[in-house]
């Protein structure tokens, strides 16, 4: 299911992905793990339009940068 959409093309603000979309596009996230952060009310944000599911692509990069931790050797 591809549901990405823009501004260019629909009139919408954001990109949208789908689950398998974006399980697909986050290293060791199985499209099995989004169903269950959904549940746990954890992991990136997220819309249901009727049944579907859809992932806003700036609202979940924004989710991986609020995780971001600094490492290194000088970390404290």
């Amino acid at each position: 299911m591809t549901t990405a959409m823009n501004s260019d093309t629909s009139g919408l603000s954001h990109v949208f992905l789908s689950p398998d979309e974006l399980a697909a596009a986050l290293p060791g996230v199985t499209k099995n793990t989004l169903p269950m952060w959904r549940y746990e009310k954890k992991g990136p944000p997220y819309r249901k339009l009727g049944r579907i599911v859809v992932y806003a692509l700036d609202e979940v990069e924004a989710w991986i940068e609020d995780g971001a931790r600094e490492g290194g050797p000088h970390a404290h």
